[in-house]
């Protein structure tokens, strides 16, 4: 859990952080959204005292997190940015190694670790462990920085806008990673982005900020449906409300009995994937599969009256 209470940065004359006072409760992922210069980042930075708050405090799990040094409050704490940020002379294996080895893993933990990570990420570790930054795509750059973030089992995770640089095929490939590496190890995320689309698809709650001042926090459909301000109300967009809360249904709540052809779509898809497909295809129905069964069909009739119909 991180509890920041009151917490307010102070740079010369301005409040890059204005009084914020939110909970990340265990194993939930943040996102936090706003503008260029709303304090996004810098309250982020201040978790892990890359930037030392003015006032307030910061607790993890019940802790201030000034009572450690800064350095030993670092190793505990994964962070990824954007860009990767890996060492050029490093290879893969030692980039994602470097903090459990300064925490005195013996090399077989280490190298188990790195495999194991590699292979989460979908990356071959016996053709991946050993290729030098220069060797890899972009994408392939940012899952390492990622797997170097998550490598010591952190029980939190820093994320400043760590897919923003990927192109949009890429970007969305990463981004369900994360969610199920998420999952998995049930780590605390706090997710910086500027994309609303992407808090809203990531985060299990939103904190929008600007001027550093927090707006709203709260789960997306709550944002979505209830914006708490005008400012809340743009980053939305208007007219697209409707459209935005499919993202966040799955396919099982709409399925119906019937057949259909084609390819099927995973019941775990949210039905903006679904009412994407049946668009882009061109078909009428798409059949539904969970665990390798089909459990009926989704139609397009019944995805766009969905996205028709007024937001609760």
């Amino acid at each position: 859990m991180i509890e920041i209470e009151a917490v307010t940065k102070i740079y010369d004359d301005t409040h890059a952080v204005d009084n914020v006072s939110f909970t990340v409760e265990r194993g939930e992922l943040a996102a936090i959204v706003g503008t260029s210069g709303s304090g996004k980042t810098t309250l982020m930075r201040m978790i892990n005292r890359l930037v030392e708050p003015t006032s307030g405090v910061i607790r993890i799990d019940g802790r201030d997190n000034r009572e450690l040094p800064d350095y030993e409050l670092r190793r505990g704490i994964g962070y990824a940015i954007q860009g990767h940020g890996l060492f050029p002379h490093r290879s893969v294996a030692e980039n994602i190694a470097t903090v459990p080895k300064l925490l005195g893993w013996d090399k077989k933990r280490r190298d188990d670790r790195v495999d194991e990570l590699l292979s989460l990420f979908h990356l071959d570790p016996d053709q991946f462990r050993g290729r030098m930054p220069f060797e890899l795509s972009g994408g392939e750059q940012q899952r390492i920085g990622v797997a170097r973030a998550l490598a010591a089992e952190p029980a939190v995770l820093l994320m400043d806008e760590p897919f923003g640089a990927l192109d949009p095929i890429i970007r969305a490939k990463a981004q369900v990673d994360l969610l199920d590496i998420q999952r998995r190890f049930e780590t605390t995320v706090v997710f910086v982005t500027h994309d609303m689309d992407e808090a809203i698809h990531l985060g299990h709650k939103i904190a929008v900020m600007h001027g550093g001042k927090l707006l709203q926090y709260a789960p997306p459909a709550d944002i979505i449906a209830h914006p708490a301000s005008d400012f809340v109300n743009e980053l939305l967009g208007t007219g697209d409300k409707a459209f935005r809360m499919l993202s966040l249904t799955p396919c099982a709540d709409l399925v119906e009995e019937g057949a259909a052809d084609g390819a099927p779509i995973a019941a775990d898809a949210s039905l903006r994937d679904a009412l994407a497909q049946v668009l882009w295809s061109g078909r009428d129905a798409l059949p539904v599969e969970r665990d390798g069964t089909i459990i009926g069909r989704i139609t397009r009739e019944s995805l766009v009256r969905r996205a028709e119909g007024p937001v609760a």
